[in-house]
């Protein structure tokens, strides 16, 4: 029984080690520090600046989470920034809510606010890598 048990346990974990991430980027919170750490070191950054009640900003969302598996993605820092909690960050990047902004090589390359459509959302993300 005991030997079965183990064999088991063995197997679930090689189950579980052999599922690959679900996401090839996942959004972070936003920290001013770290973005800005990143941004001035030139790799590709996404910042999304969300509010959970706006219709657009679900709309990216969903379009963003469609694409999280997309491995060209992989090179970029995804950050999220709340639209009603982080006022200073809003404030600081001078934009609404329901906004993409992307940045490579330590400079911003594209900015779109309230787009919901695919192609809107991909202009943006693709610019940063």
């Amino acid at each position: 029984m005991m030997k079965l048990l183990s064999v088991l346990a063995t197997s679930a974990m090689l189950a579980i080690a052999a599922v690959p991430a679900a996401y090839a980027f996942e959004f972070k919170a936003y920290d001013a520090g770290t973005v800005n750490a990143a941004i001035a070191s030139g790799q590709p950054v996404v910042i999304h600046v969300f509010a959970p009640w706006c219709l657009q900003c679900r709309a990216q969302q969903t379009i963003m989470e469609r694409l999280s598996t997309d491995t060209s993605y992989d090179g970029v820092s995804f950050y999220r920034v709340d639209y009603d909690n982080q006022k200073d960050a809003v404030k600081a990047l001078d934009t609404p809510r329901s906004t993409l902004i992307a940045y490579n090589g330590g400079v911003e390359v594209a900015r779109m606010s309230w787009g919901t459509s695919t192609q809107a959302v991909v202009s943006v993300l693709d610019a940063a890598k």
